[in-house]
């Protein structure tokens, strides 16, 4: 795909290539793209403290809900810029022509520093390798182009639904076209990638719980129930409890790799079925305004045209491929 150097376009290109991990992308489009997100981060920023008066006022009351509600929903944006962040990044690393693996080595840099704290070496070797990691990712990202072969991006804009279709077929289609908000997804396609997503999210989600369990209460026993004592908790704990620490939050990170894939096959699926996409948006965001009134008031007919509106949700992705006329 042809570089686009300027803002709308490269916004444009970080999303459709979300799913490119073997292309380049230049200077530019990385820091459009960290601007991008800068103001997407400063306007959270700005929203989150208007929220804060209307939570000092009353916690409880609907207004406060709703503030609360537009504020984890804007917040809930950067959820769904982990995977194409992640291919961007790399395609960065190529363009510079630094082997993207390298990537993957400053963050276990980054990470050593913590684990020599907690082995009684210093507190301050956990700020100092994140800090070493970060300085060699930020020169990498500053470095300029360099001439090289490119491997096109096999995906293409505004591609047809597949009927039909395999497990792993749908499975690569759902990473691949990851960011693409045109064309559509047949219901095989769907329905295959929403299996894979539950495959990867329970047994790591009975992991996390697990583990969470299992820190507090062992916390708990060494500390003998003193919640102040962080440091002698630490010790205690050692590097076992970093490295639970490290696996969670990489759990949760992958759990961010679907979270715009699953958007996207959404999207197309509504459009393979001939229904506007953007009754999806508005059935998630009606979704978490009728829940935050229902908190709100404890109204149980609330609670059951959330349900409905699931339920009108899983009908509509269950339709067939709705054929044109160009098809026939």
């Amino acid at each position: 795909m042809k570089r686009e150097n300027d803002f709308g376009p490269a916004i444009k290109d970080f999303f459709f290539r979300a799913g490119d991990f073997k292309g380049v992308s230049s200077r530019p489009q990385y820091w459009w793209l960290f601007l991008a997100q800068f103001l997407l981060g400063l306007a959270a920023g700005v929203l989150f403290g208007i929220a804060i008066p209307f939570s000092l006022m009353d916690s409880h009351s609907l207004g406060s809900n709703i503030m609360f509600t537009l504020t984890t929903l804007a917040f809930s944006i950067f959820g769904y810029l982990g995977y194409p962040q992640l291919s961007l990044t790399i395609r960065r690393y190529r363009d510079a022509k630094v082997s993207p693996w390298w990537y993957l080595g400053i963050i276990i840099i980054s990470f050593i520093g913590p684990l020599l704290a907690v082995n009684g070496m210093g507190w301050w070797l956990a700020l100092l390798f994140p800090l070493i990691g970060g300085i060699a990712n930020l020169v990498i990202l500053l470095l300029p182009s360099r001439e090289q072969k490119v491997v096109p991006f096999p995906a293409q804009p505004n591609t047809r639904g597949t009927i039909g279709v395999g497990f792993g077929t749908a499975v690569k289609d759902f990473f691949i076209r990851g960011g693409d908000f045109t064309g559509e997804s047949s219901r095989s396609q769907y329905w295959w990638s929403i299996l894979f997503s539950v495959i990867i999210i329970i047994p790591t989600f009975l992991f996390m719980l697990f583990s969470i369990m299992s820190i507090i209460i062992g916390g708990a026993a060494v500390s003998g129930f003193n919640s102040q004592n962080v440091d002698h908790l630490v010790n205690s704990l050692g590097t076992g409890a970093i490295i639970i620490v490290f696996i969670l939050f990489a759990i949760i990170y992958a759990w961010s790799m679907l979270a715009l894939p699953a958007l996207t096959v959404g999207w197309r699926r509504f459009k393979d079925a001939g229904v506007s996409p953007w009754w999806l948006i508005a059935f998630n965001v009606v979704s978490a305004f009728l829940s935050t009134l229902d908190r709100n008031a404890g109204n149980v007919p609330l609670s059951l045209i959330a349900l409905l509106l699931i339920i009108v949700q899983i009908v509509i992705l269950a339709l067939p491929t709705k054929f044109r006329d160009d098809e026939a």
